[in-house]
């Protein structure tokens, strides 16, 4: 397996995140304590790293489809990617890829990789109506703490629709949410941004039960256009809560309003007591 060059540090945070550098069969990485909201790595942080290592080895350009499944928490530190090509045809190619720490697996996702069309997917899918980003909430944790953990990253810019209810202290009871999102430092989207955003939006079940912690057990991300710009306008919603677990369904659009990324995943929620 060709683990790639070694390359110069980047002026952008999350590409310093996702950094890998050859080691072994594979790739060492590092992830940042700020990273780590309540004590555990960000599942989309974990996600992109693993994109990184795909697009290294992969014998196509794009990661088509990808899924990620959590096998167990992964803590600020040292980290070690490896990823081997399963199948590989004229059109797709099938790559395999896994997290460790400690020599444990923590995250294994498999992705078909493939070349994206050139024009716009066709779809009856359209972005929300929202106001401009400068007129919507931001999320940050120390303006809506009981909801977002203290620690959550700081590399993350999102500000939501004004009117998704627990934001002003009065959940709506309805699970959906939608907003703007990209990196605080102005990084353009891409591919291996895009892992990170399709998990980077508070779950909409926080408009329905109290919670602070919905861990990701599964998460797939299916690619349907390379973005443009910095921003992302993403809409997410869950449709069934057999409590502890909630599905959310999540669509991105690129700053230009062309579909970009489409997501499910499985998560756990642990629901905090009354006060």
């Amino acid at each position: 397996m060709n683990a790639g060059p070694v390359t110069e540090p980047s002026m952008w945070a999350l590409d310093r995140a996702v950094a890998l550098h050859p080691e072994g069969e594979g790739w060492s990485g590092q992830v940042p304590p700020h990273w780590t909201p309540n004590g555990a790595a960000h599942g989309g942080v974990l996600f992109a790293l693993l994109v990184n290592g795909i697009q290294r080895i992969a014998p196509h350009p794009h990661p088509l489809s990808a899924t990620a499944h959590y096998l167990r928490p992964t803590a600020a530190g040292p980290v070690q990617v490896t990823a081997h090509v399963a199948r590989s045809g004229r059109a797709h190619a099938t790559v395999e890829a896994t997290l460790s720490q400690h020599d444990r697996p923590c995250v294994r996702a498999l992705a078909v990789v493939g070349t994206l069309p050139a024009e716009p997917a066709c779809t009856e899918l359209r972005p929300p109506p929202l106001p401009a980003p400068d007129a919507c909430t931001s999320i940050a944790p120390r303006t809506h703490d009981g909801f977002m953990p203290r620690d959550y990253p700081h590399d993350l810019d999102i500000r939501l629709d004004p009117q998704v209810g627990w934001l002003h202290g009065e959940p709506g009871g309805r699970a959906e949410i939608a907003g703007w999102g990209r990196l605080s430092d102005g990084r353009p989207q891409d591919l291996v941004s895009l892992a990170l955003m399709a998990d980077a939006f508070p779950p909409p079940i926080f408009d329905v039960v109290p919670t602070t912690y919905v861990p990701t057990l599964e998460l797939t991300v299916h690619v349907r256009g390379i973005p443009s710009g910095q921003w992302v306008r993403g809409q997410f919603g869950s449709k069934a809560f057999n409590q502890p677990y909630v599905e959310e369904d999540g669509v991105l659009w690129d700053e230009h309003g062309r579909l970009v990324a489409m997501s499910r995943q499985l998560a756990v929620v642990n629901q905090r007591d009354p006060a």
